[in-house]
Formats: C-alpha cells, sequence, structure tokens
C-alpha cells in the first residue's frame, strides 16, 4: 500500500467530516422545508373544508334547496381555485375536472388532475356530510425541489471552499515539518556547517524542534567521542605493530629457520593491521589519505586469487586512495570466502555512479531483509560463527568517501550474490579485458 503523506491524510479525514456535516446540514434544510409545505398545504385544505361545511349549513338555513346549496358552495370554491366534493347519504356532489376521494374524517391525501397537477386534500365531517377541500401545491413541490437542488449546489461549493481552506490551514504547519525533517537529514550526513534546526511559528512544532535539536546534538556529541575513541585507539595501537613487524622482519633476515614462523606471524599482524585500518575508516579519521590516478582494473587483477575470475577492461583509471580502495576490495573477496562459498568473480564494470567493483559468489545468497542490513556497522548473521560485523561496513565507508556507494542483489540466475562498490571520479576508461581463472589473457 502506498504511504501518504500527512496533509494528504489529514486533508482527506477534515475534508469528509466537513462534507458530512454540510451534507446533513442541506439534507435536514430540504426536507424541514417539504415538512413545513406540507404541513401548511394540509392546514389550508382543512380550513377550506372547514369554511365549504360552514357555508353550506348557511345556505341550508336560509331555505336554498340541497342541490342550490351544495353547487353554490362549490362553484364559490372553485372561483378561489380550490376544489371541494360533498357526500351526503345518498348522494355526491364533485368539483367538475378534478375527482376526489371520499376521505376517512380527518385524513389527508395527495391527488392529481387530469393534467397530473398534484393537490392535497383534506376531509372533515358536518350534518350527514362529509366534505373534501383541496388545494393545489404544485408551486409548493417545485419550491422543494428547488431547495433540494440549491442545497445539492451549495454543498458542492462548500466542498470546494472547505478544501482550499484545509490546505491552506495545513499548509504553514506541515511546512514547518518538512524544514524540519530535511533538516534532521542534513545533520544524518554531516552538517558539517553546525546549521540551527528552523524556526517554527507553531508552538508544537517550535517545541519539538527544540527538543530535536538538544537530542541531535546529543548524539552527535557522543559520536564524535566514540569516534575520537577509536582513532586514538587505532593510532595507539599502530605503534607497537609498525615495532612488531620490524623486529620481524630483523628475525626473519637473522634467522633463516624461523624466517617461515616469521612470515607468519607477520601475516597476521597484517591482518591486525587491516582491523585498524578499518577502525579509522568508520571513525572518519584515516591518516595519510592521498589522492592520486589508481587503475582499480590492474588492481583488481593484482588482488584476485587464481581460483577466481577477473572481468575488467585494460584500464580503470579513479582518483582514489589506492590503499582504502585495495582494503575495500579484499574485504569484498574475503566476505564471499567467509560466508558465501567462495569468490567466483571479480568484475570491474562502468556505470552512471563510476566505477563499479563486483565480487560474485557461489554462496546460498541472502534474502532481501539481510540483504539490505548486511552493510551495516557489527551486523552478521546469526548463524555466522566468525567475524567482527565491520568488513563490508568498510566498503560501505570507502565507497561513500569516493563518492558512491555499496549494494547487493543476487547473482545470475538468482544464485550466490552480488556484492559491489562504486568509486566516482573516474578519469579513464580504455578496452575490455577478460581474464580466466588460471590467469591467461583472452
Amino acid at each position: 500500500m502506498v504511504a501518504r503523506t500527512l496533509e494528504a491524510r489529514l486533508s482527506a479525514r477534515l475534508l469528509a467530516l466537513a462534507v458530512l456535516v454540510l451534507t446533513a446540514v442541506g439534507v435536514t434544510t430540504a426536507l424541514v422545508t417539504d415538512r413545513a409545505l406540507a404541513s401548511a398545504d394540509e392546514e389550508r385544505a382543512r380550513d377550506e373544508a372547514a369554511g365549504a361545511r360552514d357555508a353550506l349549513a348557511v345556505e341550508l338555513s336560509e331555505g336554498d334547496s340541497r342541490d342550490e346549496a351544495t353547487r353554490e358552495v362549490i362553484a364559490s370554491a372553485g372561483g378561489e381555485g380550490v376544489r371541494v366534493a360533498v357526500w351526503f347519504t345518498d348522494a355526491r356532489y364533485g368539483a367538475g375536472s378534478l375527482d376526489l376521494p371520499r376521505l376517512a374524517t380527518g385524513t389527508c391525501a395527495t391527488v392529481t388532475d387530469a393534467s397530473g397537477s398534484p393537490w392535497r386534500g383534506c376531509a372533515v365531517d358536518g350534518a350527514g356530510t362529509v366534505i373534501v377541500a383541496a388545494v393545489p401545491i404544485a408551486v409548493h413541490r417545485a419550491a422543494v425541489t428547488a431547495v433540494w437542488r440549491a442545497m445539492a449546489v451549495l454543498v458542492a461549493i462548500a466542498t470546494l471552499m472547505l478544501w482550499w481552506a484545509i490546505r491552506r490551514a495545513l499548509r504553514a504547519p506541515l511546512d514547518e515539518l518538512t524544514s524540519l525533517v530535511a533538516w534532521t537529514s542534513r545533520v544524518r550526513v554531516g552538517n558539517p556547517d553546525g546549521e540551527r534546526p528552523p524556526v517554527a511559528r507553531t508552538r508544537e512544532i517550535a517545541h519539538l524542534a527544540g527538543a530535536f535539536d538538544v537530542l541531535v546534538r546529543d548524539l552527535l556529541e557522543g559520536i564524535a567521542r566514540e569516534r575520537a575513541n577509536s582513532a586514538h585507539i587505532a593510532h595507539e595501537l599502530r605503534t607497537p605493530l609498525t615495532a612488531i613487524v620490524a623486529e620481524l622482519d630483523a628475525l626473519a633476515s637473522r634467522d633463516v629457520a624461523a624466517s617461515g614462523a616469521a612470515m607468519r606471524i607477520r601475516a597476521d599482524v597484517a591482518r591486525l593491521a587491516d582491523v585498524i585500518d578499518a577502525i579509522l575508516v568508520l571513525s572518519d579519521r584515516a591518516q595519510g589519505r592521498t589522492e592520486e590516478v589508481v587503475n582499480v582494473a590492474d588492481l583488481a587483477r593484482e588482488i584476485a586469487p587464481g581460483s577466481v575470475t577477473v572481468e575488467a577492461p585494460d584500464e580503470a583509471l579513479v582518483e582514489a586512495d589506492e590503499r582504502l580502495v585495495r582494503l575495500a576490495v579484499r574485504n569484498l573477496l574475503d566476505n564471499a570466502d567467509k560466508y558465501g562459498g567462495g569468490a567466483r568473480v571479480l568484475r570491474v564494470s562502468r556505470d552512471p555512479a563510476g566505477a563499479r567493483i563486483t565480487v560474485i559468489d557461489g554462496g546460498a545468497g541472502l534474502d532481501a531483509s539481510a540483504r539490505a542490513r548486511m552493510f551495516e556497522r557489527y551486523w552478521r548473521r546469526s548463524a555466522d560463527g566468525e567475524g567482527r560485523g565491520l568488513g563490508l561496513a568498510l566498503v560501505r565507508a570507502v565507497a561513500e568517501r569516493h563518492g558512491g556507494g555499496a549494494e547487493a542483489c543476487p547473482g545470475p540466475a538468482g544464485k550466490g550474490l552480488e556484492v559491489s562498490l562504486t568509486l566516482g571520479h573516474v578519469v579513464g576508461w580504455h578496452g575490455p579485458a577478460v581474464r580466466s581463472p588460471l590467469g591467461q589473457a583472452q
């Protein structure tokens, strides 16, 4: 599922709530209007029926015949736009084109005339009679329809205005949050200028920014102390190691019998020196780093064991620190030997990011979650019984120091693992060349 921005989520929820309220108000207004007009129509119809009953009683009391009195009452009501029907026990007198039904006393009903126009009729009783009077309600029906349409238009317009107002209201605090996130990202990658967090006008965000600032400063100070301690320890270790190497070289030159043991000890010391170099690189305090043009294709052919196929051009010239690049490539090969069933291919290729150095192993590979974490410091698979979790972290540090990065992906046909680093600042690239596992050029 695609994650939505906070602005989109808040806007959608507030707008949905506003639309619900506006719709409820619109529907309520239309229903109240409809009910008010219907009540007014029924009240008028009852009044007209009662008036017709009273008028009929007056006419009959003056000596008019039933037929004359009834027809005069019906005609008089018709002149005012009202239709009346009168039921006696033995006769019915109607209102011409509108066929009013006989209703129970006190009830009302809606009927239509021959042209389809609606009328509202109500019944009252008199002395031996039932009188139904009907009033036209077409105008009121049209008014209710107009109210429904007007409410729909108003809800639509109000929704658009509210959407605009909500976006405007949310934009300022969310822009402040976005600026705060951007600041934390800059701090994460170094923030060498000591930039302070952005000033927020929203009180809660200002408090959050202040808390972030204190937290980040504390973390940066702690990291700086850790790096300084690591670099100091590494430098202190280098001094006795240098002396040990000198003593071993002197011992090997004086005593031929001991030279084999001296060389083995010297190899162990070299590995310890590599660990120290890794600590220095990861602590961002590597000393003696010099930029020079390095042919990483030749470096790959030099470092790769005889059992590894090297796929590289004649020249791949990069501005880099050769000592660090050499250390990173060795770590890639060592990682493949320890955890990937042995390196199979060492490839130097060109891509938009720069020169890519890739080691392909023959192991079982790693799942996506493990590949995403394998360059973290001190990370190891639970099944790994050895290692310090620094080798691939150093590879990434060296790559980033040279304007590149490190990544891992499944090997060819999904088998094994391809682990690579990229180096920026390519200054030359000439011709392909491939070496066989036996070292013979092809």
